[in-house]
């Protein structure tokens, strides 16, 4: 039978996890990774790996600045519970903009997370992605960036 109340509880924090990154939330994050938590980004540009909530939190404040800026979506949850684990597959569609190299890069990925749950909470265990799909092209010069998610 279906854990759907484990399944609510995974999808919304997954959720909060898109959110944190897109606002740089360091905090909320933090309260919702592991302190072994592995982190993988696979690209046709780049692949990243890190392990360990330390790095794995310098790593999201240092991607995510007022200067690098992103949207991601994630949808279409395939989420597997097995008492007090859970694994899922996430559809991603992602929107980065970096103003440093003035880079504006479209891309979808499947992430792939394991979770733990601790307590009565759950937590990100492992999370990352293998791309799909990327674009990157040069900032037009008649982009207007009216809102930014850090301040």
């Amino acid at each position: 039978m279906l854990d759907l109340e484990a399944i609510e509880l995974i999808k919304q924090l997954k959720a909060r996890y898109f959110r944190a990154i897109d606002t740089c939330n360091i905090e909320m994050l933090q309260s919702m990774l592991t302190e072994d938590v592995s982190l993988t980004f696979k690209s046709p540009t780049y692949t990243f790996n890190v392990s360990g909530l330390g790095d794995a939190l310098d790593f999201y404040r240092t991607s995510f600045t007022k200067t690098r800026l992103a949207t991601h979506n994630g949808h279409t949850p395939e989420i597997e519970v097995d008492g007090d684990q859970a694994t899922a597959l996430w559809y991603l569609s992602y929107v980065f903009i970096n103003l440093e190299d003035n880079t504006h890069m479209h891309g979808s990925a499947i992430y792939q997370d394991r979770y733990l749950k601790r307590g009565e909470r759950w937590m990100i265990a492992e999370t990352g992605y293998e791309t799909l799909l990327e674009t990157l092209q040069p900032l037009s010069e008649q982009l207007q960036i009216t809102s930014r998610p850090i301040n």
